[in-house]
């Protein structure tokens, strides 16, 4: 094995156990929805604000490595999720409420399509599993390259 494709691994492991850390944050922040009024408010607020805090990063985490990946051209991104991956990174502030994500920065106000970008991590690793060589299957192109 090269050097390229040990690279390319390690990415595709990296990106795996980041997807991951993420969705177990989000269920964690569904199960404290389900716990309204069975459990203190207060001591509910205080999770649900660490928890969103720890939402923010790994989506920080995962957003940082779909980029690095993109740079070493290992993949292709559509635009939206170009401009949800740079909104996430260089935000200020950071807001999740009713599962939807917004964040601020110097453009101002910007919404997160989640859902699409956990599915596009989950697109990348279900691909790689299924080829021999990693990344050698169909690439996410831009709109408008070939």
């Amino acid at each position: 094995m090269n050097l390229k494709e040990v690279k390319q691994l390690c990415y595709l492991d990296t990106l795996k156990d980041s997807l991951t850390n993420v969705e177990i944050i989000l269920n964690r922040l569904h199960q404290l929805d389900d716990q309204e009024g069975i459990i203190p408010e207060h001591i509910l607020r205080k999770d649900r604000i660490r928890t969103i805090l720890h939402l923010e990063l790994g989506l920080a985490s995962y957003c940082v490595l779909i980029r690095k990946m993109h740079e070493n051209n290992l993949i292709d991104y559509d635009e939206e999720i170009h401009n949800d991956i740079n909104s996430i990174i260089h935000s200020n502030r950071f807001e999740y409420f009713e599962h939807r994500i917004v964040v601020y920065s110097q453009r101002g106000k910007e919404n997160v399509n989640l859902p699409k970008l956990i599915k596009y991590g989950h697109q990348i690793i279900d691909e790689n599993e299924k080829a021999e060589i990693p990344f050698q299957g169909k690439r996410f192109k831009k709109k408008g390259r070939s």
